[in-house]
């Protein structure tokens, strides 16, 4: 529910937002399965369709995600 508030960040779910911002072109769909639909639903994370024609998608982070991460104190990770 929107007026719920967030938990924090930690465990697998800030190791899969690392992961993330590590991979630029985006972080393979099979990745973190139980995790990334949860970082999704919150807003952290989209899918987005791969370059080329395989037709497969990639998880990437949504714009302030980016601004997340660096509260979070993971800058090199966030910079793009």
């Amino acid at each position: 529910m929107p007026s719920e508030p967030k938990a924090p960040m930690r465990g697998r779910h800030l190791e899969a937002l690392r992961a993330v911002a590590e991979n630029l072109g985006g972080l393979r769909h099979e990745a973190y399965p139980t995790v990334m639909p949860i970082l999704e639903e919150l807003g952290y994370v989209e899918q987005r369709a791969t370059r080329g024609r395989t037709g497969r998608r990639a998880w990437h982070l949504t714009p302030g995600e980016r601004e997340l991460l660096i509260t979070l104190g993971i800058r090199k990770s966030a910079e793009p």
